[in-house]
């Protein structure tokens, strides 16, 4: 059946956070359809995951990580081997 009115739609907000760089087109339409008038409460609270057994972590980069953790360099051989798509 068919509905007897158009819904309205909202704006597609990512869910995805980039740590690095921001797109301005997905920061305008954050501040487009964030209420204006909802009082400062809620502009204060951090955005994220919420609850009680939550706990917030420091953001490490890959130049920060431990050298057991890091990504080992890769040597001229691999480079080629890579470049030229497999073996001979």
């Amino acid at each position: 059946m068919a509905s007897k009115g158009w819904k309205v739609v909202q704006a597609h907000v990512p869910m995805i956070r980039f740590r690095k760089g921001v797109n301005n087109r997905v920061a305008a339409v954050v501040a487009k359809s964030a209420p204006s008038g909802s009082g400062g409460v809620s502009a204060n609270k951090p955005e994220g995951a919420t609850g009680p057994n939550v706990v917030v972590l420091p953001i490490i980069d890959d130049f920060q990580l431990p050298v057991r953790f890091q990504r080992r360099p890769i040597d001229t051989n691999e480079i080629e081997y890579i470049n030229r798509g497999g073996p001979e």
